[in-house]
């Protein structure tokens, strides 16, 4: 069996509700015939456009996994504006998006806390979609190679293999 080739985007903060439904048509449209089987597009849209998505993919008949852009490491608690992996579990995504640099920076997200949402994903059933990248300031230091294999080893520590074969990396 072939590995498929992930090939998606992530909408960030952008898209309102019509303007998704529009894409996911389009898209549609340009594959009527499905995609080709080596390939498996997805999508990630802001979080109150995850579930429409996936819903109005499926009624269209549309190929694309739909996934979310982050996710707290809790199953539940007061983690005010947060989501944990069990609810988007059942909004129908299939995947999340963790460690992107933009949260990394903005949101001192460490590799760390990254591992701890990558178990918690894998446990309610959602593929990771591990985030890994440089800064300016390390590539400036020329240090790029090593930041991005600690960010990789930091967040598949304590895996199984299987788990580690779910698991989809971005740069």
């Amino acid at each position: 069996m072939m590995t498929p080739i992930w090939l998606g985007t992530s909408w960030k903060m952008n898209k309102p509700l019509s303007q998704a439904m529009a894409w996911c048509e389009t898209l549609a449209a340009r594959m009527p015939e499905g995609c080709h089987p080596a390939i498996q597009p997805f999508v990630i849209p802001p979080s109150p456009r995850s579930n429409p998505s996936a819903i109005f993919c499926k009624r269209i008949s549309l190929p694309l996994l739909t996934g979310a852009q982050n996710m707290h490491e809790a199953d539940q608690g007061a983690w005010t504006g947060e989501i944990s992996a069990a609810m988007l579990a059942e909004t129908g995504a299939t995947l999340v998006e963790l460690g992107h640099s933009e949260r990394r920076a903005a949101f001192n997200e460490s590799d760390a806390a990254i591992n701890r949402k990558v178990h918690s994903a894998l446990g309610h059933g959602l593929r990771p979609l591990i985030c890994i990248g440089d800064s300016a300031e390390e590539k400036r230091w020329q240090v790029s190679r090593e930041s991005v294999v600690r960010q990789m080893k930091i967040a598949l520590y304590g895996l199984s293999h299987q788990q580690a074969l779910r698991t989809l990396i971005g740069v």
